[in-house]
């Protein structure tokens, strides 16, 4: 069991100190991450000289604990309160209601503090003092005195725990399972011999190599997908995937490599790339005119492939690092680096393979046209056979 004993709701920061202007939210948010769990015996303290239904502690209490199972109302400063007046009707519960009710109680004042007043003697003095009172010492028991509020917080306690011991136990077996997990996470105890420090640094690095590569190849966690949706594909099925849809539009029966240009466009076409040639027979430099701008329009979604793919791989790699070198962060993010700049530097060299690949496609138009092979290849020479 934990004690916590939270301030009260500050409104306006105190002059001269470092509370910051939104003191009041904070201390809201403080106390109700306490109140709200269900586990913890809220002790709404409020001084019997206020009015009780101003009172943002019992507000809040009612707030987080609707049912009141876990509330019970501690009337302080009893024996300040103006004369002629008395705290009976809080303590009975005719002003706001509690489930498990309200306890009066007198405590040390600041000056006892001060002059050290030891607390059995304060707490026999609150005793004479309910005891001599007019109107406390005509109600029944239960109602007034620290003795009274100590006996009550037991039973109350008692039945909490009973009530949530069954989660408690369940709470503190997880954690043991997670804690015999993370040690067996961490292996071994760590060496001290430089050599075999140099042998499980070794053993890592080949662990996350051999991981990499037989997530690319399909077989790292495949028992882990077979517990998943099957969808969920992960490391060379999922590049694979990447690469089907990869100018998929342009490979649909339907698609017409013509189709964004209208008769008109194409007539205009034919007559700007006739030159010297024969009218009704179109120059073979109106097809390189048409086609050259739509192999153009590949370079973009290749170029993104090649970024996407990288980005797969990079998120790989980062899990498998963070998995295998679990027990020595700062060394795998050290590895971390030199596998990424690896991976970087392969990008581009990728990079200008691939745009070298498209470059060749745009200068190399290939036809069986016997005419347009005799006439325009002069570098290369043809045969036809008919």
């Amino acid at each position: 069991m934990s004690l916590i004993d939270l301030p009260g709701i500050t409104r306006i920061p105190l002059k001269g100190s470092d509370q910051p202007h939104n003191i009041e939210e904070i201390t809201k948010r403080m106390a109700l991450k306490y109140v709200t769990d269900k586990r913890t015996i809220i002790l709404c303290v409020i001084p019997a000289n206020i009015d009780i239904t101003t009172s943002e502690a019992l507000q809040m209490a009612q707030t987080a604990d609707s049912k009141g199972l876990r509330t019970i109302g501690v009337i302080t400063k009893i024996d300040i309160m103006d004369k002629g007046t008395n705290a009976k009707k809080t303590l009975l519960g005719q002003e706001v209601s509690l489930r498990l009710g309200y306890v009066g109680v007198k405590l040390r004042s600041q000056q006892d503090i001060k002059t050290g007043k030891p607390i059995q003697v304060a707490l026999e003095d609150e005793k004479q003092y309910f005891a001599k009172h007019p109107v406390y010492s005509t109600m029944g028991p239960g109602y007034t005195g620290t003795k009274t509020l100590s006996d009550k917080l037991t039973k109350i306690l008692y039945t909490h725990i009973k009530y949530n011991l069954p989660e408690i136990i369940k709470e503190i077996r997880e954690r043991i399972a997670e804690v015999n997990e993370r040690l067996t996470e961490l292996g071994p105890a760590m060496p001290e011999e430089p050599n075999e420090k140099m042998q499980m640094a070794w053993t890592m690095v080949m662990e996350f190599c051999a991981r990499f590569k037989n997530a690319i190849s399909g077989r790292e966690n495949i028992k882990k997908q077979r517990k998943e949706r099957a969808s969920q594909y992960q490391g060379g099925a999922q590049i694979k995937i990447m690469y089907y849809h990869l100018l998929k539009e342009y490979a649909k029966p339907d698609y017409k490599v013509t189709q964004e240009y209208d008769d008109e466009f194409l007539n205009n076409a034919i007559i700007l790339h006739e030159g010297d040639s024969m009218p009704g027979f179109p120059s073979a430099d109106v097809f390189v005119s048409l086609i050259q701008p739509q192999i153009e329009q590949l370079k973009s979604p290749v170029s993104d492939l090649l970024q996407d793919v990288y980005n797969y791989l990079e998120d790989l790699a980062s899990n498998i690092q963070s998995e295998c070198f679990i027990r020595f962060p700062s060394f795998g993010e050290e590895i971390m680096e030199k596998i990424l700049d690896i991976m970087q530097e392969e990008r581009e060299k990728t990079r200008y393979l691939v745009e070298a690949i498209l470059e060749s496609e745009q200068t190399y138009m290939f036809t069986n046209d016997p005419e347009y092979l005799n006439t325009r290849t002069d570098i290369v020479t043809v045969s036809c056979f008919n």
